[in-house]
């Protein structure tokens, strides 16, 4: 099938805009699927394009958004040049921001394209950005059904962290944290000193109750597919299990020998996508059109 790639724009006010990528099919729409890029990720990582394709090419529309705090900026969306943005951002604020997109999502539609309004809704996080999508799936669900709108069909984690709690540092590395103000993270990738503020951890501290992954995924009605590479070395394949244990509707597909990235890397130049991230973005495909994984 036929697609094509057009810019998406979410103004917010005084709140910075959210930009993003929309891949359409030519034809008409099954639903529509947002994706959440991961820690010291963006939109245009690895083959996250490519992803989208796909999608679109299987008849649904893929958005990819950045976050606004991720470091990098509109006009150099593949870059760390916005530090102290980075430093700034925390799990509510792309909370915040997955959910004013969800309901975009579903507000956005015309006589001639039912799309947005009824057909099925899903969200993939992966990584850091899968535990944020439990928390926007659950949460936009609640809040879409009680204005009356179809809410989120599927919740989709890709790799993804089952709880924030534990990624903090503990001991004196947090008692540095909090009489420094900065925690130092570097980023292997670019070589880059970046850092987060203390009023990371105090966001998080102040709503507990809301940023709480397993709470979310618990009170999530819909269908969920956790998928994990059991060679993860950045997120522990118990994770997943977790996950699994808590959704209402679970379905656990672990990718032998696959890694945290699904064979992708920054940057991508290979004309396909490697065969693992081919192979879950297949499965998800199936579990999305069939409600089960590919056997």
């Amino acid at each position: 099938m036929e697609m094509q790639r057009h810019p998406f724009l979410l103004e917010r006010g005084e709140d910075r805009p959210i930009h993003g990528v929309w891949h359409i099919p030519s034809a008409e729409a099954k639903g529509t699927v947002l994706f959440l890029h991961g820690y010291k990720g963006y939109m245009d990582w690895g083959a996250w394009a490519m992803v989208g394709d796909a999608f679109a090419q299987a008849g649904w529309r893929f958005l990819r958004i950045n976050f606004t705090h991720n470091g990098t900026t509109p006009e150099d969306p593949c870059t760390f040049t916005d530090l102290q943005g980075f430093a700034a951002n925390t799990y509510s604020r792309e909370l915040d921001e997955s959910i004013s997109v969800l309901q975009a999502l579903r507000a956005e539609a015309s006589m001639s394209d039912t799309t947005a309004t009824e057909k099925p809704l899903a969200v993939i996080g992966h990584s850091r950005g899968g535990g944020v999508a439990c928390l926007a799936a659950s949460a936009a669900d609640a809040k879409l059904q009680s204005e009356g709108k179809r809410g989120i069909q599927s919740l989709i984690t890709w790799a993804a962290v089952a709880d924030f709690a534990s990624r903090f540092p503990s001991g004196k590395a947090l008692e540095h944290w909090r009489q420094s103000g900065e925690l130092e993270v570097i980023n292997h990738r670019t070589r880059q000193r970046l850092w987060h503020n203390w009023s990371f951890i105090e966001d998080f501290m102040e709503q507990p109750n809301r940023l709480d992954v397993e709470q979310a995924v618990r009170q999530f009605s819909g269908q969920t597919l956790i998928v994990h590479g059991t060679s993860d070395q950045a997120v522990d394949t118990d994770h997943a299990h977790r996950l699994a244990a808590w959704a209402q509707e679970p379905t656990l597909s672990m990718g032998e020998g696959m890694d945290h990235t699904f064979g992708a890397k920054e940057p991508w130049t290979d004309p396909a996508m490697p065969e693992a991230l081919a192979a879950i973005t297949q499965t998800t495909l199936h579990f999305l059109e069939e409600g089960r994984a590919v056997q």
